[in-house]
């Protein structure tokens, strides 16, 4: 299993795919390759890999030694099949779970990728509205992790949520501030989400 750095002492790499839904088994089995190749290299910590519920998207977060920058990897030559991710470069800004750790390990939780893209004259105020808004999200049950991420350029920031099940992730979307009708963003970002299973760990 992998620990999200909640201390903020690594960089986060995060590469979103998407694919047609008859060829994301290929892409998942193509980034379990690359990451392969990933783990020899020095400032290497850990990637997983998550495949989307609707079959059509797939993510990696991985983790690096301070500052660097995993976009400037070469990827392997199979990856000129699929359509180039879009990598970015993030750090955790809040994070609460209800154990000691966040951990990220291949099983039946349902993770919960938020994407929130703004203005970067906003995301100051997003890091703060999302701090905030964390311990009352904790109140929900079934909702294991949240964690929240912010991009290096100013323009999106993430929430990296674990759930016990799908109906416990839906719940949360008829309770006011979740509800995407009137949302704690609201004003400052635009919000889109997918559900999602990991499939490879390395590292750790």
């Amino acid at each position: 299993m992998v620990q999200i750095d909640r201390a903020n002492t690594i960089s986060v790499g995060l590469d979103l795919y998407t694919v047609a839904d008859r060829h994301q088994a290929d892409l998942v089995e193509a980034i379990a390759e690359q990451i392969q190749a990933w783990s020899a290299n020095p400032f290497f910590r850990s990637t997983s890999v998550h495949r989307s519920l609707d079959g059509v998207r797939v993510f990696t977060y991985s983790q690096w030694e301070p500052k660097f920058d995993h976009r400037s990897l070469n990827r392997l030559e199979r990856f000129a099949e699929f359509f180039p991710p879009d990598a970015l470069q993030l750090e955790v800004t809040a994070s609460r779970s209800t154990s000691t750790e966040v951990e990220i390990k291949v099983g039946t939780t349902i993770t919960h990728l938020a994407e929130f893209r703004m203005q970067p004259v906003n995301q100051p105020e997003m890091v703060k509205r999302t701090t905030e808004e964390l311990d009352r999200a904790m109140s929900s049950p079934g909702l294991i992790s949240a964690t929240f991420h912010r991009s290096l350029d100013g323009t999106r920031m993430f929430n990296y949520g674990q759930w016990e099940s799908q109906a416990a992730f839906e719940a949360i979307l008829k309770q006011p501030g979740f509800n995407p009708d009137e949302p704690y963003w609201k004003g400052l970002a635009r919000n889109e989400f997918h559900l999602y299973q990991v499939t490879h760990v390395v590292g750790g």
